[in-house]
């Protein structure tokens, strides 16, 4: 028993004396510089510490204490956000003097804000070289886009390199030991690279500054923002901005990346509702895109404000957020018929893509390389190309809308040219039949006041002169001879009352002031009323009249209109009779209406005549045959009486054989 127990000490005791060795050659192991390679990748080459505290000094760390406490290095260093100050520390060996003098050390990216490195050599002395976007670039030891240091190694001894690196953006480091001549060839060709993504973004800007100009677009606009802050953007992520723009201002430097991230969101966002025009097609979508540029907004001013820290993984997550929305919605927009929308999205994918790759290095999910450092030029160059393409496109688009806008235009254009010509020869029609209109008014009263004068001046001479006489004879005239001057002057009195009511019903009936009270009334009767009323003239001009009158004929109308039909008719039937003729007088019905006809045998009515015969003021050419007074009144009146009792009224003639004027009125229910 006492054998076994000492056999497992031995054993434990090989063992960790096995551990220890291994241990103390893994801290001890160098990195070898043969000279078969002109680059050498410092991945999984260092050694890590972190330092919580950030407090520790290059004389604590160097201690032996902290020796045990560096651990192995896995891929590059990415910590994402951090606090803390991280120590690297690298052992590096020339194994051939003429090897090993001069070697340059690279470092990427750009965005730390405190590098230091300390370089212990063989004989125990230390150099310390300094770098990071603090310090302006106008005072680095080597002016390159990239922390640069020199490292002299002038014999094959072990020399020990320790890197403190501290920064308040994300915490991620790339580093390569370079031959001075090798390194010279490769910023060449990085810088050729560089010219190539600038000269792009240039001619983009500039390409599309002209079209903006020319169309006056917001897409444009919003564009041409986009395409300045993705080109500021690639010069802050190149180290180009400390070194071309601003080389004494590293507080400018520092804070840049944290303001821009933000921006390129804002004016992506931007540039994708408007081109897209989602305002209009997606009203949702569109008020998340402006609730995003709102954020972004925000959080550039915080940048501003100093809480670049807190912010900067917020945006990080508003910005994955808005590229799953941004896919999609351009693939909607182009299945919906606008094909600029499948461009843009080609373009936001690459974009995109370059894009996710530097937020993922930035968030530690990816380590750094060269796809995360060149992802975003590549990308964004890209991305200027196929946008231009989409602009291309759209003003296409533009311009065809435009074509037939102003297609559309010049159809309105014509079609409101006719449409105003139509209504000026509508009006100019109007203006010419108001103007007859009032000239035919002007003549009417002219006409008036001419019958006025005249008709009434006989009459009024009359009852003056036979007055007079009266007056002065009325002693000696015999009576019955007064009696006849009185009878004249009533009748004279009564001759110029009829003209007046003739005058007076025309301009009632033209006016409209007439006013018509519609009854039952029985035709035959006021028919033999109104001829009784005619008994002395037709007994001075010795005229028959032969009625044939059907009773009971009951028609609907107004009772003074009625009469006045039939008075002018018949008076007209009277003055215009011969001496010793005939005149007829009759009443029937037909189904609808009540007929009353005058007829006499009168000299009749030519054919030009009777189409004047119902116009006001109309002078035929027949006279009365006594000499009796005729105004040109009385049809029209009884044409305008009948139609306003909703009848009608019309002649027949033949010259030489008389006339026969019909009036149908309506038939009381």
């Amino acid at each position: 028993m006492t054998e076994i127990h000492a056999y497992c000490w031995r054993y434990l005791l090989l063992f960790a004396l096995c551990l220890g060795m291994c241990n103390t050659t893994a801290h001890a192991k160098s990195l070898k510089l043969d000279g078969s390679k002109d680059e050498i990748s410092l991945r999984s080459s260092f050694q890590v510490y972190e330092d919580k505290s950030a407090q520790l000094q290059i004389a604590d760390i160097s201690k032996a204490e902290y020796e045990n406490k560096f651990q192995p290095l896995h891929g590059n260093l990415s910590a994402s956000f951090s606090s803390s100050v991280f120590w690297l520390k690298l052992d590096i060996q020339s194994t051939q003097p003429a090897q090993g003098k001069q070697w340059l050390l690279e470092l990427s990216p750009v965005i730390l804000d405190d590098i230091r490195l300390y370089h212990y050599a063989a004989d125990g002395s230390m150099t310390v070289h300094r770098a990071g976007d603090h310090l302006p670039f106008s005072s680095l030891e080597i002016r390159h886009r990239y922390p640069l240091f020199l490292l002299e190694l002038p014999d094959t001894e072990v020399h020990h390199l320790y890197l403190r690196i501290q920064s308040s953006s994300a915490v991620f480091l790339q580093a390569s030991l370079w031959e001075p001549h090798s390194f010279v060839a490769h910023s060449n060709q990085v810088s050729n690279f560089m010219g190539i993504y600038y000269g792009i973004m240039l001619a983009m800007i500039v390409y599309n500054l002209l079209l903006a100009v020319s169309y006056r677009d917001v897409a444009l606009r919003y564009y041409l923002l986009l395409s300045c802050i993705s080109l500021l953007a690639g010069m802050s992520i190149n180290g180009h901005v400390g070194m071309y723009l601003t080389p004494d201002w590293p507080e400018f430097v520092d804070m840049l990346p944290g303001v821009l991230s933000p921006l390129v969101v804002m004016s992506t966002s931007m540039f994708i509702a408007s081109f897209l025009r989602l305002q209009e097609k997606m009203p949702r979508i569109y008020r998340l895109f402006v609730l995003a540029q709102i954020s972004c907004v925000l959080a550039a001013v915080a940048v501003l404000a100093g809480y670049y820290p807190l912010v900067a993984p917020i945006m990080q997550v508003t910005g994955f957020a808005l590229i799953l929305v941004i896919l999609p919605v351009c693939l909607i927009v182009g299945m919906r018929g606008y094909r600029p929308g499948y461009i843009v999205m080609l373009a936001s994918a690459t974009w995109i893509t370059g894009l996710s790759l530097v937020t993922l290095r930035n968030m530690g999910v990816l380590e750094p390389s060269w796809e995360t450092e060149y992802g975003f030029q590549i990308g964004s160059a890209i991305e200027a190309i196929l946008l231009a393409l989409a602009q291309a496109y759209h003003i296409s688009l533009m311009k065809k809308e435009h074509a037939q806008t102003q297609a559309k235009l010049l159809e309105i254009s014509q079609r409101t040219e006719q449409q105003l010509d139509a209504k000026v020869r509508q009006r100019t029609a109007e203006l010419a039949e108001a103007v007859a209109r009032l000239q035919k008014l002007d003549k009417d009263k002219n006409d008036f006041l001419g019958i006025a004068a005249h008709d009434l001046k006989n009459p009024l001479t009359s009852i003056i002169g036979m007055s007079d006489l009266l007056r002065k004879l009325q002693q000696s005239m015999p009576e019955q001879q007064r009696q006849h001057y009185l009878e004249r002057i009533s009748n004279s009195g009564q001759r110029m009352m009829r003209i007046i009511s003739n005058l007076l019903d025309v301009n009632a009936l033209e006016t409209g002031h007439l006013h018509l009270k519609m009854q039952n009334l029985d035709v035959s009767k006021i028919l033999q009323d109104v001829a009784q009323q005619y008994t002395e003239m037709l007994k001075a001009k010795d005229l028959q009249v032969i009625m044939d009158i059907q009773d009971g004929v009951m028609v609907k109308a107004d009772f003074d209109a009625c009469v006045q039909i039939i008075d002018n008719l018949l008076s007209n039937a009277v003055k215009y009779s011969p001496l010793g003729k005939r005149i007829w007088l009759s009443v029937s019905n037909t189904p609808e209406f009540g007929v009353f006809e005058v007829r006499d045998e009168g000299p009749g009515l030519s054919t030009e005549d009777q189409q004047h015969l119902f116009e006001k003021f109309t002078k035929l050419s027949s006279l009365p045959t006594a000499g009796e007074h005729s105004s040109g009144l009385g049809l029209s009146i009884v044409k305008k009486l009948s139609e306003a009792c909703g009848g009608k009224v019309h002649c027949e003639s033949v010259v030489g054989e008389g006339c026969s004027f019909m009036v149908e009125l309506p038939l009381a229910a």
